[in-house]
């Protein structure tokens, strides 16, 4: 009896062992599981003020530049802005409010992007002409503002208002790329990410072919400074989520996938580095652990994991239009190509000023394995709901697995105690 006793003691110990051993492992195999595309577009909504802009948390009213980047953010993930609204305003509505604080050419830049992704009239938004501003500011040799940030936006803006690129911008822009392939904020400064990235996507809108030699360039440059994490960094440490995110459409503006093999470190690419970084809430960090600017950070990533470079939208326009009738109710055709852009200065990690503004940049190409690899990596995580069953799940299981070795040590205990009366 007492063997039998030791037998079934010691089968009991080996069954509820190895029932909690797969416990752990469906736990602890399990990745972290991000919100996804659509909850970052619920997070941007949550954080919209009440004259119809877009804020930072604690803001109370619209902030100008983070409403016209949000503007794009929900256009790429396939919200019309217009139908947006608080207090029966929408941020478009906030944003043609703002003409007063546009003064850089990188303000129209990034004013006239967002104005195209509503579809508003380019003509008259806000009372400004903001295709005749931006072509106000090109140079006589071609470049447009004198920055390369200011160019690039520049080539991104005409294109999303549907006009042809000057040729004297896109010889320009090639002329100031710097010997290892990238760009940086001015002709002659240290390449980054994020002007290169922007660059690309620029030069791509102006039709330059994903083979000539500065994309070339410009994408072994990108290649050559890709973090361990899959990500990429605009200053020195970590990567961070806008210098990704720009970085994501730039590779999806020259047809590649930022999700390949040919991306990846060590199982890690720059999509993953991404969703790495999004938070249960939906917005995602700048750095791992570090919020800054959490609602602009945002939109830059829901343009990447949309698969949308600059500009997320173009104007479409007929012969002799000077530009999208019908502020808000103009045709607009979507980009398949776009990318986010960022400079970091200090540290909200945006390009605000004269012309180290934030732009956007654009281009359209049916190149989309690599969106569709992005749309659908974006789909497997996405849902706070997937995070919910899988730890509704596990303890389910584990209350089982308590239920059965209690059964089975009740079990035993009358086992032992019918073999003794025996």
């Amino acid at each position: 009896m007492r063997n039998f006793n030791m037998w079934a003691k010691a089968r009991v110990r080996a069954w509820a062992l190895s029932s909690l051993l797969i416990v752990c492992f469906i736990c602890f195999s399990i990745q972290p599981v991000v919100a996804g595309l659509s909850e970052g577009l619920a997070y941007l909504r949550n954080h919209q003020a009440a004259d119809g802009g877009f804020c930072e948390p604690g803001g109370v009213s619209g902030q100008d530049g983070t409403t016209a980047w949000c503007i794009m953010a929900l256009r790429a993930g396939g919200v019309d802005p217009n139908s947006v609204r608080r207090g029966g305003r929408s941020p478009v509505d906030f944003l043609a409010t703002q003409s007063g604080n546009w003064r850089s050419v990188t303000d129209y830049e990034r004013t006239l992007l967002a104005a195209a992704a509503a579809g508003a009239d380019l003509t008259s938004f806000g009372g400004v002409n903001l295709i005749e501003k931006v072509r106000s500011f090109q140079r006589p040799g071609g470049n447009i503002g004198d920055a390369v940030n200011s160019n690039a936006f520049g080539m991104l803006a005409l294109r999303a208002a549907g006009l042809e690129v000057p040729a004297g911008a896109v010889a320009w822009h090639k002329s100031v790329q710097n010997s290892n392939g990238g760009w940086g904020n001015s002709p002659g400064a240290a390449s980054n990410p994020d002007m290169t990235a922007a660059s690309v996507m620029a030069l791509r809108a102006a039709g330059v072919g994903a083979k000539d030699p500065s994309i070339v360039a410009a994408m072994n440059y990108l290649h050559s400074i890709q973090a361990p994490d899959g990500g990429f960094s605009f200053q020195p440490g970590s990567s961070d989520a806008a210098a990704t995110a720009w970085c994501v459409q730039a590779l999806v503006a020259v047809g590649e996938d930022p999700s390949g093999a040919q991306w990846s470190r060590n199982g890690a690419t720059p999509v993953s580095f991404l969703l790495s970084v999004q938070n249960p809430d939906g917005h995602f960090s700048w750095l791992p652990g570090r919020d800054m600017n959490p609602v602009w950070t945002t939109s830059y990533a829901i343009c990447a994991l949309a698969g949308k470079p600059f500009p997320v939208a173009i104007a479409s326009r007929s012969p002799g239009q000077g530009g999208n009738a019908g502020g808000g109710e103009g045709h607009i055709e979507d980009s398949d190509m776009n990318v986010t852009g960022n400079k970091v200065d200090g540290e909200d990690g945006s390009l605000e000023g004269s012309e180290d503004g934030d732009l956007e940049g654009d281009e359209i190409t049916e190149e989309n394995q690599a969106l569709g690899d992005i749309e659908e990596m974006s789909e497997k995580v996405e849902g706070g709901s997937l995070a919910w069953w899988i730890t509704v799940a596990a303890i389910i299981i584990l209350l089982l697995v308590t239920a059965g070795v209690w059964f089975a040590r009740r079990r035993c205990k009358a086992a032992a105690e019918s073999a003794a009366e025996e």
